[in-house]
C-alpha cells in the first residue's frame, strides 16, 4: 500500500519489446515498488501482454484512446503514490539492480532532486556501446543547451514531493524533447541533478525510435533553447538570442555577416561569468565554443 518507489511505465502500440522490458522492471533486486502500466490506446495484442502478468505491484491504467506519450507520462505522475518515481520505456530493459543503486543513492544525498546514470546501447545487430553521461548537477545543466546526451530519461528518479510542489508535467507540445522540457523546468524551479557512474539500463536503438526521424529536430530543440537562453545569458539582446539559436541548429547556413554576428553574440555569451542556476560556466562556453568554432571553420573559403 505504501511502496517506495512508483516506476511509470507507459505502453502504447509497440509490442516486440514489451516482455522483456517489463520483466526487467518485475525482476529487480529491489521489489518494493509499484509499476504503473499507462495503457494509452494499445492494440489488443499489447494488452494481452500486459494482462499476462499477475503481480500485485502492477497497477494497470486504461486511457480509452491514444493520447501520446507526455499525457501518458502525465497520467502515470498523477498516479504516483510513492516518495521516488522512476521513469521506464516499453522497449528498453532495466539492469537488475537499476532501482536499488538508485534509491540507495537518493537516500543518501537528500539534496539531490533526480539522478540519472549511464547506460549501454543495444543496436539491431547486438552490439552494445557504453553510453556515459554527466555527473555532476553543473554539467548535467550545461549540457541542456543541447538538448541531448544530459540525461537520458528511462534512467531518471525523481522526489514526488518536488513534482507536487511545482505541479510539474510533460508538454505535449515538445514530442521528441519532452524529457529535456522537463528538466529545463525543473531547474528554473531550484532542482538538483547528478548522474550515477556506473550503466543501469540497456537502451534499445531499433527502426521504430521516434528520434530516428530527423525531420523537425532542428525546431523542436531551438523551442527548448528559446527557454535556455535567457536564463543562461541574461545580458543578450533579442537579436542575439536569435542569432545564437540559428547558429545551434545542425542545419544551418549563415552568409558572412550572420556568421559574424553569431561570433560576437557567441564571444559576449561566453564572458559572462555568473552561474545563475548552478550551471557550469566552463561547460557553458566549451559547448558555444564548438559552435563558434564550426561557424568560423564554414568562413575561412568564404575568406579565401
Amino acid at each position: 500500500m505504501h511502496p517506495k518507489i512508483s516506476v511509470i511505465f507507459p505502453v502504447g502500440n509497440r509490442e516486440t519489446f514489451l516482455a522483456e522490458a517489463l520483466e526487467s522492471i518485475l525482476n529487480q533486486t529491489f521489489n518494493d515498488f509499484e509499476l504503473i502500466v499507462v495503457m494509452d490506446g494499445p492494440p489488443p495484442v499489447v494488452q494481452a501482454i500486459v494482462s499476462s502478468y499477475r503481480d500485485a505491484r502492477i497497477r494497470n491504467i486504461h486511457l480509452p484512446l491514444n493520447m501520446g506519450i507526455s499525457n501518458a507520462r502525465n497520467t502515470g505522475l498523477l498516479a504516483s503514490r510513492a516518495p521516488y518515481i522512476a521513469f521506464m520505456d516499453s522497449d528498453d530493459i532495466a539492469l537488475p539492480d537499476r532501482l536499488a543503486t538508485q534509491i540507495a543513492w537518493m537516500d543518501a544525498h537528500p539534496e539531490v532532486t533526480l539522478c540519472g546514470s549511464n547506460s549501454i546501447k543495444l543496436l539491431p545487430d547486438g552490439r552494445r556501446i557504453n553510453m556515459r553521461y554527466p555527473e555532476t548537477d553543473g554539467v548535467i545543466k550545461a549540457r541542456l543547451l543541447l538538448v541531448d546526451s544530459a540525461i537520458l530519461h528511462p534512467t531518471a528518479m525523481l522526489r514526488r514531493d518536488f513534482i507536487q510542489r511545482h505541479a510539474l508535467r510533460n508538454d505535449a507540445n515538445f514530442p521528441r524533447d519532452m524529457s529535456h522540457r522537463f528538466y529545463v523546468e525543473m531547474m528554473r524551479l531550484g532542482a538538483t541533478f547528478y548522474g550515477i557512474q556506473e550503466e543501469l539500463l540497456l537502451y534499445r536503438r531499433h527502426a521504430e525510435n521516434v528520434t530516428q526521424d530527423p525531420t523537425g529536430v532542428d525546431a523542436e530543440k531551438t523551442r527548448v533553447r528559446e527557454i535556455l537562453l535567457p536564463v543562461y545569458f541574461p545580458e543578450l539582446t533579442g537579436s542575439e538570442y536569435r542569432i545564437l539559436l540559428q547558429g545551434l541548429c545542425q542545419a544551418v547556413q549563415f552568409n558572412f555577416d550572420e556568421a559574424c554576428h553569431f561570433i560576437v553574440a557567441a564571444n559576449k555569451a561566453m564572458n559572462e561569468s555568473r552561474s545563475l542556476r548552478g550551471e557550469d560556466r566552463n561547460a557553458l562556453r566549451q559547448i558555444l565554443a564548438s559552435y563558434r568554432q564550426r561557424v568560423q571553420q564554414a568562413l575561412q573559403p568564404t575568406q579565401q
